[in-house]
């Protein structure tokens, strides 16, 4: 953990938007009461600007001191939407006095915005609070902001401290549904033979194994021909690669909550699945979910180069899904019949 000091002190008025000229004025105030009032000879007037002399003086002397007050954060590098985090915040006296209690706020970066109580500290003295917060967007966070606030004993005055902490967070987004991916296009099978079957509607002329067809029967025979069909072991399914297109903003973060469901389940069953950075560089497992999280929609250009390099990542056997706001589509891959080296190939459907 990286600690950082607090910055210089802000005093405000409780209640105010720490201007701060405004403890300026309560300052002033009891002096110019009292010089109006041996103006006028009012005696009430004299006992309140007393009265605010001495309030002010005991504000003063009474403020916390805790100006010395280094603050570090601990939090895991990832995250997703909707988790509690617990974040480790240790506050640390480097003065050579104690140091009263004090509240901290934690805020400003993608989670929820909490305060806590921190003890009086002795000089040296240092304490690790446990403090659990909600991640509430997706993104790429650098820290939190810091805020440290206390009062004098009359509550008259608010003074803070201000910190910006390093602690970087990949907020993944949440998994939704795992989305169905369409029948892939017809593939030409591997060069392992699994055997002969019976010819069947749809099946390509160049597979008819004419010879055991003719031994079966002469092909003009009146019940038909008897054409059997060499079957050839299927061509294992390559890699998944997953290309990112655009869209409005609210649809884009669905769509992207689809593509976590997926990369999960497809990890799960052992498959190779990868997402594509801004860079066109393949990303697999807890990498691939960080791309999630500093994605935003891309362009129709950005789209047509990263199904380029998705294409080479895929290899052959690979297939190339593009997961825009619209929805998904097949994108060309290496080994497809699809005839088409980029874009999205509108006959392979979407869902």
């Amino acid at each position: 953990m990286t600690e950082r000091f607090l910055s210089e002190l802000e005093t405000e008025l409780p209640g105010g938007r720490g201007l701060r000229w405004r403890p300026v004025l309560l300052a002033t105030a009891g002096p110019a009461l009292l010089v109006l009032s041996f103006g006028v000879g009012n005696r009430w007037l004299t006992l309140v600007g007393c009265a605010l002399l001495a309030a002010v003086a005991t504000a003063v002397a009474t403020m916390p001191p805790f100006g010395r007050l280094a603050v570090a954060v601990r939090v895991p590098a990832r995250a997703r939407v909707g988790e509690v985090v617990e974040h480790v915040v240790r506050v640390r006296n480097t003065a050579h006095r104690s140091c009263a209690a004090v509240v901290l706020h934690l805020g400003g970066d993608g989670f929820a915005h909490v305060h806590v109580g921190v003890p009086a500290l002795r000089a040296g003295e240092a304490v690790e609070l446990r403090v659990p917060r909600e991640a509430l967007v997706r993104g790429l966070s650098a820290g939190p902001d810091v805020l440290v606030q206390a009062a004098d004993v009359l509550g008259l005055l608010l003074h803070r401290r201000r910190a910006r902490l390093e602690a970087p967070v990949a907020v993944h987004p949440a998994p939704t549904a795992v989305p169905v991916l369409p029948v892939p296009p017809v593939r030409v099978g591997s060069d392992d033979v699994a055997g002969l079957r019976p010819f069947r509607a749809g099946d390509r002329a160049a597979s008819v194994h004419w010879r055991a067809s003719a031994r079966r029967g002469p092909l003009s025979s009146p019940a038909g021909p008897s054409l059997v069909v060499l079957e050839r072991e299927a061509e294992p399914l390559g890699q998944l690669v997953v290309v990112l297109g655009g869209g409005e903003p609210e649809g884009f973060e669905t769509v992207l909550g689809e593509v976590a469901a997926l990369l999960h389940a497809e990890r799960a069953a052992g498959r190779r699945v990868a997402v594509l950075d801004g860079a066109g560089r393949p990303a697999e497992g807890p990498r691939a979910l960080d791309v999630l999280a500093a994605a935003s929609p891309a362009g129709e250009a950005a789209v047509a180069t990263a199904l380029a390099s998705a294409g080479r990542v895929a290899g052959r056997g690979g297939r190339v899904v593009v997961a825009s706001a619209a929805g998904w589509s097949w994108g060309a891959a290496q080994g497809s019949s699809s005839g088409s080296s980029s874009g999205v190939s509108s006959g392979w459907g979407s869902w």
